[in-house]
């Protein structure tokens, strides 16, 4: 083991390091010290056909790919657990050891001086909450999970490292009143708004650091920093997120419905990338609500991109013809369009010109530059 760690623990500090991350040598300090494997004694690896495959350190891409800048899963369906032994296995990954280049991105931006203490949202394997350990101490550090199995595997790999955190299990959107204020709350989990129970946890002068979760990605990770019960900030430059709280894709099931159903034509103005575009897509994740997407490629036919909204209503986007159809009462493709041409507008902005304002109500006003340049109100954010 001390052989295989003696090669890839430097190359993954290097890697982060050219990626833009790990400029505290701090955070360095403690992404050298902490091993990765010890939280990640096997994972699922994703196969060709959509199943899984369990490996362990018996596998050949085991160490290379435990110390990689990637999101490894390590939990399907909500209780099936790796087991290399095991053949491959379909299901949906419901927890995960999360890519490294996010965390220290989201570690970053806490501007953490040492000392404060810290509630962190979504435990998982306990890799983030062993760092926070080393970093701030583990008296410092409280974090929550809602998974019993989850929550217990990750106690036992947090004290095997030296480290005694107080490991809660419970409701993370509840937080954790009983060791409040802190100073800092990250999750690493995705939430569709930031619950008032938090902002209420976070001391005046506190700071938040979350990915808001969207059916469209988007990638929104927001640092709020806390006075009088609301929170208030810009988003980060960089696109990040998590699996959501125990969500399921809909997206499947809603296509076998959609292609026995007949929409309407039109050309399209605008292709099907601009989801992905590394700005707009934050807008048009965060305006264009209750909406996933799929692709798809028909037998004999162009690839497509669909869109399902939770109504039954769907688009499909066609650029290779130029064209989209569109079903039920939503007009998904027009309503993405125009969310296109209302950032464009607005001078194509960067995202992390856009802000967000949470209050102690839930209320969630997005903002452009200024506080006072509110651009729209999410009142479906209130909780």
């Amino acid at each position: 083991m001390t052989e295989q760690l003696s090669g890839h623990i430097p190359r993954f500090l290097s890697g982060l390091e050219a990626d833009g991350y790990l400029s505290d040598p701090l955070w360095s300090e403690a992404f050298g010290e902490v091993p990765r494997h010890v939280f990640l004694p096997a994972f699922f690896l994703p196969l060709p056909d959509g199943r899984w495959q369990a490996i362990d350190a018996a596998h050949p891409d085991y160490w290379r790919m435990v110390y990689a800048d990637t999101t490894l899963t390590t939990q399907l369906d909500g209780m099936v657990s790796p087991d290399p032994a095991g053949g491959p296995l379909a299901g949906t990954g419901t927890s995960s050891s999360t890519q490294p280049g996010l965390m220290a991105l989201m570690l970053d931006a806490l501007r953490l001086s040492g000392g404060e203490r810290v509630l962190e949202i979504g435990t998982g394997t306990g890799y983030n909450a062993a760092l926070l350990s080393h970093r701030l101490g583990a008296q410092n550090v409280t974090s929550v999970e809602v998974d019993p199995v989850v929550a217990d595997s990750a106690r036992q790999r947090i004290t095997a490292c030296g480290y005694r955190p107080t490991l809660v299990t419970g409701d993370g959107e509840q937080g954790w009143r009983e060791n409040a204020p802190y100073d800092r709350l990250i999750a690493t989990v995705s939430v569709p708004a930031v619950p008032p129970t938090w902002l209420a946890q976070v001391r005046d002068g506190g700071v938040i650091v979350v990915s808001l979760w969207r059916d469209l990605g988007g990638g929104p990770l927001v640092r709020l920093e806390v006075n009088g019960g609301s929170g208030q900030g810009f988003f980060l430059a960089q696109s990040g997120g998590f699996m959501p709280v125990r969500a399921a894709d809909r997206a499947p099931a809603a296509l076998s419905t959609a292609v026995k159903q007949t929409g309407t034509t039109r050309p399209t103005r605008h292709p099907s990338v601009v989801l992905h575009h590394a700005d707009a897509g934050l807008w048009l994740a965060l305006r264009v609500p209750e909406v996933t997407w799929l692709g798809f490629t028909p037998n004999g036919g162009n690839e497509q991109m669909w869109l399902f909204a939770s109504d039954g209503s769907w688009a499909a986007v066609d650029d290779t013809a130029g064209q989209v159809e569109q079903y039920g009462q939503r007009d998904l493709w027009d309503e993405i369009e125009s969310v296109f041409d209302w950032w464009r507008d607005a001078g194509a902005p960067t995202r992390d010109r856009l802000g967000l304002t949470v209050t102690d109500t839930g209320e969630h006003r997005f903002w452009l530059d200024s506080p006072d340049a509110v651009v729209w109100d999410d009142a479906g954010a209130r909780r």
